[in-house]
């Protein structure tokens, strides 16, 4: 593929990426899992997703399930030239999670580059599935786990760094839950097919007697199996961003098709899958950092590429990541703050997300590349984390001290806040989130006027203010509307990502990028190995000075 473009070439280069030995040097740690392949190159079902915010399941195309695998290697999704990027930090492995959900899910395993290509071109909100009844079928003789009586799932609690589960079983009309030690094998996985009770309601089982409760999974190949799309809340979270910024601007925006996959394209900083990415996972997240964003520098070369307008960070973890390469060029993002330990060492703290997410919408934070004659500069925003849909609700976000105080400057306002349900539990930092829907809450009357005012000074409404900074580069020209094309207008520079000399895909490319002249040979690589590079330094250098 020497003689392909860079967008073209990362295709092949992420997906055959086995680099990271902890991933695929030994016994796959997460796997196997259901995957599927298509019947044809270029389904039509695949390029006429419609995104929506609603929560479906429903059939897509039939294919081809190719029994278990490891998930591909990932590359970003949707349109190479779309302005708007969003930026996480790895693919979630859904299916390593206990439920009926996580059993039925499947991931591709493509015979072609071309339907790898494809399918990631046109990735939208979905994520697909088999038919849970197929995935029964399926079941290792002998190895169900089948109720004895009607009953409820307590807990599936799985390990993290061995294949091992415990299962919680409550019997109608048992004292005791029976507890069930299952191990299993990387070719022999382990599902559960009865979903969690958190809350025991007698005369409403979780499951039914005779129900398979779980069991191991061998075989899972079948030609023309129906394959269903479900709509998964990380990929439709810019959806609504979307609709806001279309009513914020009005005219002829407010009714054009703006989409996740043509405007805005998704991209992940670690191409391989995790269930997660935090110290719960058994991940040498480290060194696996280092080999795809720093070495293979995977985002840099498809940013570079697709030069966005807007990029958005999903979470503090993602800018932390985000800012190992790319710190040296957004010096104008304030985003740690240096704190002193016991012992005098000072160190560099992240700020908390909403900060973040405040400070990069009222003020104006670029990423900006200028070096040999290339130019990149595109608008940063942070955003709460796109999976959880508590994170996008509005809020007033008090720290624990900062509540504290109110509770004793505004002691009844508090208690009537309490008592409203409006102070809402957080497990992951000390800060305090406060329910208020909107700034004319009716909760205003019973509130005195100078606790209302404390509580707008930490206000939050995250979906509308990412949608004002979408109002912000429009109206500052950075970020127009094509009315030729009906979505946003391209960025500048080529695309060969659709028609090349390895593949063509049908319906072309809707904004004439082919026709624009390709960059010289080696040219953005050069580019990218500059920025990784500046990148590096700036690491060795916080090193060696200890922050």
């Amino acid at each position: 593929m020497k003689n392909q473009t860079l967008e073209v070439n990362l295709v092949k280069q992420v997906r055959e990426c086995k680099t990271c030995q902890w991933f695929w040097g030994g016994v796959p740690p997460y796997g196997n899992f259901p995957v599927y392949d298509w019947n044809e190159d270029f389904p039509e079902e695949v390029r006429n997703q419609v995104q929506t915010t609603k929560d479906v399941v429903k059939p897509a195309m039939k294919g081809r399930a190719c029994g278990q695998g490891q998930i591909d290697a990932g590359i970003m999704h949707g349109c190479r030239k779309a302005p708007i990027m969003t930026v996480g930090i790895n693919p979630n492995m859904t299916s390593y999670f206990p439920s009926s959900t996580g059993a039925r899910w499947s991931y591709p395993n493509f015979s072609k580059n071309t339907r790898y290509a494809y399918y990631y071109r046109h990735h939208n909100v979905y994520q697909e599935s088999l038919d849970i009844d197929f995935i029964k079928n399926n079941v290792v003789e002998g190895s169900a786990i089948v109720a004895e009586k009607d009953g409820w799932l307590l807990g599936a609690d799985r390990c993290s760094d061995h294949r091992w589960l415990l299962l919680t079983i409550q019997y109608e009309d048992e004292d005791e839950p029976q507890k069930i030690e299952v191990a299993w094998t990387d070719n022999l996985r382990f599902v559960v097919f009865a979903d969690r009770s958190y809350k025991v309601e007698p005369g409403k089982p979780g499951f039914k007697k005779g129900d398979i409760i779980g069991g191991k999974i061998d075989g899972l190949e079948k030609n023309n199996v129906q394959i269903y799309e479900n709509s998964t809340g990380y990929y439709q979270r810019y959806v609504y961003v979307l609709d806001i910024f279309k009513k914020l601007v009005g005219g002829t925006l407010e009714s054009a098709p703006l989409s996740i996959a043509e405007d805005v394209a998704q991209h992940d900083m670690i191409a391989c899958a995790s269930p997660g990415w935090s110290s719960k996972y058994d991940i040498p997240t480290e060194k696996i950092t280092e080999n795809c964003v720093m070495n293979h520098g995977y985002l840099v070369s498809q940013l570079i590429q697709t030069k966005p307008k807007v990029i958005v960070i999903v979470g503090g973890s993602s800018l932390e990541m985000f800012a190992r390469v790319f710190g040296p060029f957004m010096n104008d993002l304030d985003y740690q703050y240096e704190v002193t330990d016991g012992s005098g060492e000072s160190k560099l703290i992240m700020k908390e997300t909403y900060q973040l997410l405040k400070e990069t919408t009222e003020r104006e934070k670029f990423l900006h590349i200028n070096m040999g004659g290339f130019e990149l500069k595109s608008r940063i925003v942070v955003s709460p984390h796109f999976s959880y849909s508590a994170n996008f609700v509005e809020q007033s976000r008090l720290s624990s001290s900062a509540w504290k105080a109110f509770e004793g400057d505004f002691y009844e306002d508090a208690q009537i806040l309490v008592q409203e349900g409006r102070v809402k539990e957080n497990n992951w930092n000390d800060i305090i989130p406060i329910r208020i829907y909107g700034k004319d809450d009716d909760i205003k009357e019973k509130l005195s006027a100078a606790a209302w005012n404390v509580l707008m000074a930490y206000y939050y409404d995250p979906l509308q203010m990412l949608a004002e900074v979408l109002q912000q580069e429009y109206n500052a020209g950075r970020l127009p509307f094509d009315g030729n094309i009906n979505h946003l207008k391209r960025p500048e520079g080529s695309c060969r990502f659709c028609l090349n000399e390895l593949w063509k895909f049908p319906e072309g490319c809707a904004y004439g990028k082919e026709k624009e002249a390709t960059p010289a040979t080696g040219e953005l690589e050069e580019i990218v190995r500059q920025v990784i590079d500046t990148g590096k330094k700036q690491q060795i250098k916080r090193i060696k000075e200890g922050i």
